[in-house]
């Protein structure tokens, strides 16, 4: 295994995130390993799911376990690089497994975890042991400052936007209202005149067929005046016409001579010459 170790370099062991040799390290589905925690946090904080090296997506947040393999070869570069680092440097404390030396003070400190606030800043979270407690340090001061005043800004203007647009529907929903008075006043008011208009074409239509009707009733009845009375003569002209014929047909000279003088006397007719029958003109009725 130290014959493999040293054919292996530190960047083949580093976590991409805290960029710290691997601490139970897990494979990602796109083939990809992380420590653990880090992609825990990395997904805790920055949604979507996806790799941070490859960017690949995944649907679902994936399970993850420790890669024993790459945790076991990763161990054991760490306790090669620790020996290394011992051999290398008395003055200083030596380092515990996963542990990185400060450059600030003479103690030792867990690896620093990289997380992304907002997708935009790094924020680097230490882990720092003391006096058996672990205390987290956040260098977030500034950033938060800044952010909470974006924050303010975005919230006033939040607030305006909200105010106009109440105000906006307030405004439309009493242009509808007032539009909708309208449009009941005018129905109202068309419904009125186009219902007194209604009455009174029914009224000149109803004067319009009295009248019509009237001069029909008076050209049929000086039709049937005429009718009856040309009917009355015409019975009275076939009666002539029948005696006529008979008293032709005689042989008897001394009765066609008496009865030709009682025949002579024609029956009174009318003469028809200028009888028209007045036909009614409805121009301008309408």
């Amino acid at each position: 295994m130290s014959a493999a170790s040293c054919l292996l370099t530190e960047d083949q062991f580093l976590c991409s995130i805290c960029l710290v040799v691997f601490t139970d390290p897990v494979s990602t589905p796109c083939g990809h390993n992380f420590c653990k925690t880090c992609i825990t946090l990395h997904w805790d904080i920055d949604a979507p799911f996806q790799c941070p090296n490859c960017k690949e997506g995944f649907n679902t947040r994936p399970e993850l376990q420790v890669n024993t393999f790459i945790s076991e070869m990763a161990a054991q570069f760490r306790q090669s690089a620790q020996q290394k680092a011992s051999s290398s440097s008395s003055e200083q404390q030596a380092a515990k497994p996963g542990e990185v030396p400060c450059d600030v003070c003479t103690g030792t400190k867990q690896k620093p975890w990289m997380l992304y606030l907002l997708g935009l800043m790094c924020v680097f979270i230490l882990w720092i042991a003391s006096d058996h407690k672990t205390q987290v340090v956040v260098v977030l001061k500034e950033e938060y400052e800044g952010t909470k005043a974006e924050l303010e800004r975005t919230k006033t203007e939040i607030q305006q936007m909200l105010q106009e647009r109440e105000i906006m529907i307030h405004e439309i929903k009493h242009l509808v209202e007032e539009s909708r008075e309208d449009a009941d006043r005018e129905i109202a008011d068309g419904v009125q005149v186009f219902t007194a208009l209604k009455e009174s074409v029914e009224r000149s239509q109803a004067k319009l067929i009295n009248t019509i009707k009237e001069k029909q009733r008076k050209t049929e009845k000086q039709a049937e005046g005429f009718i009856k009375e040309l009917e009355h003569e015409l019975s009275d002209l076939k009666k002539r016409r029948t005696e006529v014929e008979q008293l032709s047909r005689s042989e008897d000279p001394l009765h066609l001579l008496q009865s030709f003088r009682t025949l002579n006397t024609a029956p009174p007719t009318k003469n028809w010459t200028g009888v028209r029958v007045s036909r009614p003109s409805y121009e301008g009725t309408v």
